[in-house]
């Protein structure tokens, strides 16, 4: 039930029009809102002070509106007289997360291979049949904690959690079945025997599901204040901010009360000289205390074996368990529910034909869906009747023929006529290329511009930068990727994928998974265009709804 809920602006450098929805409440009214309110809304945070939760919306209109207006009184109707509405003058906000200026980020203690299999899936669990996505099971009062102990920095440390990711709405099999089980332990009993637990898996795999997952269950019994959830970038990148901005007294001061601390991606730390030393310190410490460890990697235990030098503790002294991919029946099973969740009408053909056919990953898989439901609301009065299957094929090009191919001089001529526009617009993209490959940028700049002229969309960016990388230089990329469009403050990067016959072509699934878990932390949007791909209308419309 909602007892109470406000809405006030909430603008940064990226987004003006940003205002924050403030929620006094349950986690499992946060579902529904968020639901409603669909890619308007960010990841649920908790807050401090007379609300629990706080949800960022990127802009608010009069559909907006009559939605969280709708579901508000749906879920606050006892309390009907408590629920306050849209203020005359909202509250002055400063924003919890502004853009942070970075220098570039210190060289990453990577491991020493990148020998993972590029094709993973997510998976998610269930001993019984899956309920309804619409149907979330209730989380404990817990998970709504007074945070006004944690530290507050420009820099956010702590991972915001996903209400939908819980161990209700996973689905078992061999895939996962140890992973759930040292879990399960770990929620019963904390920092007695998996202690640290390792999950590692391909991207894909449902790492980060279980992360969430472990955390709610633990809230239940030891309270979501006694848990702190982040990730290898946040964690590492904030010591470092910490360090300079004097804040280290607050976060040592909180790491030495809570009782669990949760990494995911942990291959993604950046070990440096100022941060080495807490790392190794908080790490071995909990363990030596029994305080509960649990991280996640891409990355297998023998791989980690760099990273372990680097920080000074073993994460593999503890409880190993491999995620791997589900079977086709399972696959379809947690296909089904996903698209349920997001209201998607597909025939079980379609399914299998888009998604089972090549065992799609379930973090693509969810990211094309909501593209598609956002291609939907742009198409609305353009075109009167699309089925779900038409806007994906709009995204993916399923039934496109003679995409691939080099670049004709007609191409090249009609890309270095076209300028990109000078305006300040609220859009501020840029994009990273190959080296040697301008004119492919060139190229992918212009039919971005066309395709969205095609569609409709009316959408106007200004075009911060075209940067180079060099695709033979197997580690740091991504780092330099997500550091140099954070300096340039833009909202969003496309990435032209490495030529195939490059260091990172070979490991383009990897390079790619890294580079958007970076751009992510930054709170930059990210797009990807693999080179067969420079002449696919599709790709073109899957990028502007990526970044939209």
């Amino acid at each position: 039930m909602i007892k109470k809920w406000d809405v006030a602006p909430a603008p940064n450098e990226k987004n003006p029009g940003r205002h924050k929805l403030l929620i006094k409440g349950e986690m499992k009214d946060i579902f529904l809102i968020v639901k409603n309110l669909g890619s308007l809304c960010s990841r649920p945070e908790k807050t401090s002070g007379e609300f629990d939760f706080v949800i960022y919306l990127s802009k608010l209109e009069m559909d907006t509106m009559k939605k969280l207006k709708a579901v508000a009184a749906e879920l606050s109707a006892p309390a009907a007289a408590e629920a306050e509405p849209f203020g005359d003058e909202p509250a002055p906000f400063d924003a919890p997360t502004p853009k942070l200026k970075t220098e570039p980020a210190p060289a990453p203690a990577m491991p020493q291979g990148m020998n993972v299999p590029s094709i993973s899936t997510r998976t998610k669990r269930e001993e019984t049949p899956p309920p309804a996505a619409a149907q979330p099971p209730a989380q404990p009062a817990a998970l709504s904690p007074n945070v006004s102990a944690r530290s507050k920095t420009k820099w956010s440390m702590e991972l915001p959690l996903i209400p939908t990711y819980s161990f209700q709405t996973l689905i078992s099999g061999s895939h996962n079945r140890f992973a759930h089980a040292a879990a399960m332990a770990v929620v019963e009993n904390p920092g007695v025997i998996y202690n640290p637990l390792l999950l590692f898996g391909t991207p894909g795999t449902g790492k980060t599901h279980f992360v969430n997952a472990i955390s709610y269950g633990l809230s239940a019994s030891i309270g979501q204040n006694n848990i702190f959830v982040t990730d290898g970038i946040k964690l590492s990148k904030g010591i470092e901010v910490a360090c300079k901005e004097g804040g280290m007294a607050r976060i040592e001061e909180l790491f030495s009360k809570v009782k669990v601390l949760i990494i995911d991606d942990v291959h993604l730390l950046m070990v440096s000289e100022t941060n080495k030393k807490y790392l190794s310190k908080w790490l071995n410490d909990f363990v030596a205390q029994n305080k509960q460890i649990v991280v996640t990697s891409v990355f297998p235990p023998k791989s980690l074996s760099g990273l372990e030098d680097a920080v000074g503790f073993q994460f593999t002294q503890g409880w190993m368990v491999d995620l791997k991919m589900p079977n086709p029946q399972a696959y379809k099973s947690i296909m089904a529910q996903l698209l349920q969740g997001l209201d998607v009408k597909l025939s079980d053909e379609e399914i299998t034909s888009i998604f089972a056919a090549g065992m799609m990953q379930f973090g693509d898989a969810a990211r094309t869906l909501e593209d598609m439901k956002k291609l939907e609301k742009f198409l609305v009065n353009a075109m009167n009747s699309v089925s779900h299957s038409q806007l994906l094929d709009m995204l993916l090009g399923f039934s496109e023929t003679a995409v691939a191919g080099a670049l004709t001089e007609e191409d090249v001529r009609q890309a270095s006529s076209w300028q990109p526009t000078q305006k300040d617009t609220w859009f501020k993209w840029g994009i990273f290329y190959p080296k040697g490959m301008r004119r492919e940028a060139d190229f992918a700049l212009y039919s971005l511009h066309e395709r969205a002229k095609e569609l409709k969309l009316n959408t106007e960016w200004s075009q911060v930068f075209v940067e180079e990388y060099n695709s033979d230089e197997l580690y740091g990329v991504p780092f330099k990727v997500g550091s140099y469009a954070s300096e340039k403050n833009v909202n969003g990067v496309i990435v032209l994928g490495p030529q195939p016959t490059s260091a990172l072509g070979a490991q383009e699934a990897e390079f790619r998974h890294i580079a958007f878990k970076i751009l992510d932390s930054f709170l930059i949007k990210g797009a990807w265009l693999p080179l067969e791909k420079l002449k696919s209308k599709a790709a073109y419309a899957k990028i502007l709804m990526d970044l939209v």
